[in-house]
């Protein structure tokens, strides 16, 4: 491929939209277990999904929460804690 042009050619393709996401969520640093699933499919919301482990061996995957732009590693970690945003922006302690 030509360097000649390049810039141009980068610039379109930032034009382009996702139309659809999913990605499996880990532990940090290890490929096992699955935590969760992060799924979008256009023109729909986000969806956080949480694996849960049922009695007969299977497994299902359970909404946490939707978010209309893709969300950060806080909010994933927020939603898979059980706090909300408000809960975790508000300072902790005394002061």
């Amino acid at each position: 491929m030509q360097t000649m042009g390049r810039e141009q050619r980068l610039e379109y393709a930032l034009t382009f939209d996702n139309c659809y996401v999913f990605r499996l969520l880990y532990y940090l640093g290890t490929q096992y277990p699955i935590m969760g699933a992060l799924r979008m499919s256009y023109p729909y919301r986000y969806e956080l999904y949480k694996r849960v482990n049922e009695e007969n061996g299977k497994e299902k995957y359970v909404l946490l929460a939707t978010y209309a732009e893709r969300p950060t590693p806080e909010q994933i970690d927020d939603a898979f804690s059980g706090k909300s945003r408000d809960q975790s922006k508000k300072a902790s302690g005394i002061w």
